[in-house]
């Protein structure tokens, strides 16, 4: 029996859920770093008079930097392995976030947030192939829904941090804290992170026999006799298994699906504790709205987990994204009320992160194990676009007198365009890539 059938047949153990844990902790970290800037911006504004514009730009600097990171350095974990590119990322991220508490300009600010942002792009793209290959069909989504709470617990932390010290510290003090938590993870990753299985049965590197069995052992499994045999087209090429055919039309509305998503959804994370205060709301009650946000997010990718045991992960990520529209379009005529308003910003969090979570449990499973890490990385870095162009874009309608309200509702549209695409995706059917390597197709829910 084939290593990924004895995985999908056995019940998720605890050296599983620890992998699990590892990479929930991962995102967490990803997530007070990404999010950090926008928790700063309003300190870094007042100390050096920066204009709309140039807070947009830091925000869309370490947004960048993912999108970057994501094409370029993911691929990596195709051909190093998942493990060794991971400790590469964290590495680049906690240089990155030290050296951007030292900075005294707009540029090297910047620059920094450009650095530590691949060392991220490079782990949102490892981190979901990582589940996917420890986690059974039946768990795979549900155990990516829990790992995606690590982004907005990651910027709960970072907002919370934030209305605690940033008075008294200045806003230095949360690079400090970001570099010192990403270097503490380091560590744990280098004592408790296993290199993907599917990865050392395919690329066989020196000792990958044992290395398969010891791991097999701890997951309770019998050990191998010799390395399973190879399907013919296993190692086809990216542009095979990626983008030829059928699939290359999938992949590139996965792109788009990308693009909107990550736009609307770093538009909100980046600038909401902005613009509350620019309605009216004070600084503390526009970092409280950044903070609920992520917490809405949380509470959404739980209650995601837990119903993707049973309803089909596509069918509610269509919902979700419909549900994210329609929170932005409430966003605005509830802002004369503060009740109203922060409700509407946790939807906000609550369904786009919803929506994340079922795109990063959808993606995985698309492609074959030569070029997983590979197509998940270039279908964040396709949507990194978006999300680097969305903060900019914001600082630039707010420096030409665009309300919050028209802001938010302008983000709304992305959302229901990703409906339609993610609902496109669901009624297609799948695309072989290779004789011996079909795209893996969703199981549907037992009613």
């Amino acid at each position: 029996m084939a290593i990924r059938e004895v995985i999908d047949r056995s019940p998720m153990g605890g050296f599983q859920i620890r992998v699990v844990g590892i990479c929930l902790i991962l995102n967490m970290i990803d997530g007070f770093d990404i999010l950090v800037m926008s928790f700063a911006a309003s300190g870094v504004a007042r100390e050096w008079a920066l204009a709309g514009y140039q807070v947009g730009l830091l925000l869309s600097s370490g947004l960048a930097g993912i999108g970057l990171g994501s094409a370029f350095v993911a691929p990596l974990a195709d051909r190093i392995g998942r493990r060794l590119m991971t400790l590469g990322c964290l590495g680049v991220s906690t240089l990155g976030m030290a050296l951007a508490a030292a900075t005294n300009g707009v540029v090297e600010l910047g620059i920094c947030r450009l650095l530590t942002g691949v060392g991220i792009g490079g782990l949102l793209a490892a981190l979901p192939v990582i589940i996917a290959e420890y986690s059974p069909q039946r768990r795979r989504g549900t155990a990516i829904a829990l790992y995606t709470t690590g982004l907005p617990l990651g910027g709960v932390v970072g907002g919370a941090f934030a209305a605690l010290v940033t008075t008294q510290f200045g806003w230095r003090a949360l690079f400090v804290v970001g570099a010192a938590l990403t270097a503490v993870i380091l560590l744990v990753v280098v004592a408790a992170m296993p290199e993907s299985l599917d990865y050392l049965a395919l690329r066989r590197p020196r000792g990958a026999l044992d290395r398969i069995n010891r791991l097999l052992s701890k997951m309770g499994h019998a050990p191998l006799d010799a390395l399973p045999v190879l399907d013919p087209g296993a190692r086809q090429s990216v542009t095979t298994a990626i983008l030829r055919g059928r699939n290359g039309a999938r992949s590139v509305l996965l792109w788009v699906v990308f693009f909107v998503m990550l736009a609307g959804y770093y538009f909100a994370a980046t600038w909401t504790p902005r613009l509350l205060e620019q309605s009216g709301l004070t600084a503390q009650q526009g970092v409280s709205g950044g903070v609920l946000l992520n917490l809405g997010g949380v509470a959404a990718t739980l209650l995601f987990s837990a119903v993707a045991l049973t309803v089909a992960r596509r069918t509610l990520t269509v919902l979700s994204f419909v549900a994210a529209g329609v929170s932005f379009l409430l966003i605005g005529p509830a802002l004369g009320s503060l009740t109203a308003t922060l409700l509407a910003v946790v939807a906000i969090g609550m369904f786009i992160n919803a929506s994340a979570a079922g795109m990063f449990g959808i993606t995985p499973d698309l492609y074959p194990t030569a070029v997983r890490a590979t197509a998940v990385g270039w279908a964040i870095a396709v949507g990194r676009l978006g999300a680097i162009a969305s903060p900019a874009l914001a600082g630039f309608l707010v420096d030409r007198s665009w309300t919050p309200r028209g802001l938010f509702t302008l983000f709304a549209v992305p959302m229901f365009l990703a409906a339609l695409g993610i609902a496109v995706i669901a009624t297609g059917s799948a695309a072989p890539v290779s004789a011996g390597d079909e795209l893996t197709e969703e199981p549907q829910p037992t009613t």
